[in-house]
């Protein structure tokens, strides 16, 4: 099975799957000083993450863009998908969808290693 055939949609209430990405959010941005905090509620866990990372984010791009910038690095999220977001996007519509982004990356992270470490 190959990246490109994963269907996402199939794992988003998997249990193991959301705790997992809680826990890959959380040690990522904890790295850089940031504190997440995660309920594992599968029901909640995207917008419970998305309404933690967004005003996270938005900090670090203001106080620290060496700091923002080496987090998305580590999440996996490329600057010209940055660039292509601050080109479209204005500013606070900018940190929501780039949580999106990142939310989604550490999803998807944690469902190729799920599904390739068998």
């Amino acid at each position: 099975m190959s990246s490109s055939e994963i269907t996402p949609e199939k794992y988003r209430h998997d249990l193991e799957v959301v705790r997992n990405t809680g826990a890959q959010v959380i040690k990522d941005f904890g790295m850089f000083g940031v504190d997440i905090s995660f309920s594992g509620n599968p029901e909640t866990a995207y917008r419970e993450l998305l309404h933690q990372t967004e005003p996270a984010l938005a900090k670090l791009y203001n106080d620290n863009r060496t700091s923002f910038m080496a987090l998305l690095y580590r999440i996996d999220v490329s600057e010209k998908k940055v660039n292509e977001l601050i080109g479209i996007e204005k500013k606070p519509a900018f940190f929501a969808k780039l949580a999106e982004v990142v939310v989604e990356r550490e999803f998807m992270k944690v469902l190729i290693r799920k599904l390739f470490s068998a």
